[in-house]
């Protein structure tokens, strides 16, 4: 087995569910859903971190979830479908995946925002800062 989970559920070394594959991605079923038919959608080519993913793996990335979104929603019925993905401290997995989850009214899972005190947030400052760093 290698460090990776999911390269080892790609190269068939772990077991997993697998709902759909490609040359790129492999779409399997999460062990810990937060909704039963939660998927993650996942890049063959080992990457850490969202800004590690090369274009053409991200691209087939984007595809593959609007296919499994369309697919739970189907299969399911669901009330709505939460995509999501996480990097930094904030993943679980060091290999970039995305989130397909199942959502209906009442499940109890959701988004929590913290206070903000909008009149102290400088929307101008943040533009200037954001934009600049995207020339770069």
């Amino acid at each position: 087995m290698s460090s990776c989970i999911f390269c080892d559920i790609i190269n068939r070394i772990a077991e997993a569910h697998i709902i759909y594959e490609d040359d790129l991605v492999c779409c399997f079923l999460d062990k810990f859903p937060i909704n039963p038919g939660h998927v993650l959608v996942v890049p063959k080519r080992h990457a850490q971190e969202f800004t590690d993913v090369d274009p053409e793996s991200l691209k087939a990335v984007i595809l593959a979830a609007q296919k499994a979104t369309r697919a739970i929603e189907s299969a399911f019925g669901t009330d709505g479908i939460t995509v999501m993905q996480n990097n930094g401290a904030f993943k679980d997995v060091e290999h970039y995946h995305m989130h397909i989850v199942p959502r209906y009214k009442g499940d109890g899972f959701g988004w929590t925002e913290p206070e903000i005190d909008l009149a102290s947030v400088n929307f101008d400052f943040l533009e200037k800062k954001i934009r600049g760093a995207m020339q770069e």
